[in-house]
């Protein structure tokens, strides 16, 4: 009798912690990233290539609630702009200026590397998917010129997608979970080398407009880099 007693307060506090398992993640990000090689040398840009902007995944258990599964699954974009070219404006043309950016969105697989249910929780993440290398040029307008002025303010974009891939380390910090299974937030941080195929791109400096008509020299290259990430992991 005293066995069974034991078995089934046993199997009880089993299923209460089965059921407190974190099912998802929610991450949001700011994103530093250090251009590598010939894209270091693409980006040319006055911080040594270094780019700012924004990213976030969502990943799910895929045992939901009731198992803890040391793998997550999901999908994870990124956003990331090398800054701009502005020229002023001449007797033929309006002053612009070409934005460089680069945007990822992949799938995602972590691996956490403790099954611990709370503290310290370093994982592992691999992801592939697409990547795309954008130039924008749009009339370099004031407020003022945008209400006033009927021409269209982007005037040249071009687009180069291909396969991306990454690998990466992180953390971010697991709350106690009780028995409804309440979760929390975070401080949450993300290293990640990311692979790309080779892109074109537009040289910088090297776009003109001239009474309309715009050219530009053409660049080839990986758009490998490091990214560094810093922000909040929600859970539940």
């Amino acid at each position: 009798m005293k066995l069974n007693s034991a078995l089934l307060l046993a199997f009880f506090l089993l299923s209460i912690k089965l059921t407190a398992q974190e099912s998802v993640n929610l991450s949001l990000y700011g994103n530093v990233t250090v251009p590598i090689a010939d894209f270091k040398e693409a980006i040319d840009n006055s911080v040594g290539g270094a780019g700012v902007g924004v990213g976030t995944n969502f990943l799910f258990n895929p045992k939901g609630k009731k198992a803890y599964s040391p793998i997550f699954l999901g999908i994870d974009f990124s956003y990331v702009t090398f800054g701009r070219d502005k020229q002023e404006a001449t007797t033929n043309g309006l002053p612009y200026k070409t934005t460089f950016n680069y945007y990822n969105i992949s799938g995602v697989s972590r691996i956490f590397l403790t099954d611990k249910t709370e503290g310290l929780t370093p994982f592992i993440d691999g992801m592939l998917g697409l990547k795309i290398f954008n130039t924008r040029t749009k009339i370099d307008k004031d407020l003022i010129g945008t209400i006033i002025n009927d021409q269209p303010e982007v005037i040249h974009t071009t687009n180069d997608t291909g396969l991306g891939y990454g690998l990466g380390v992180g953390f971010y910090k697991r709350h106690p979970h009780t028995e409804e299974g309440s979760g929390g937030a975070s401080v949450s941080m993300r290293v990640m080398y990311l692979w790309g195929d080779k892109t074109s791109y537009v040289k910088r400096g090297s776009l003109q407009v001239d009474n309309g008509a715009v050219t530009y020299e053409t660049g080839y290259a990986n758009t490998n880099m490091i990214l560094i990430q810093l922000g909040i992991t929600i859970h539940d």
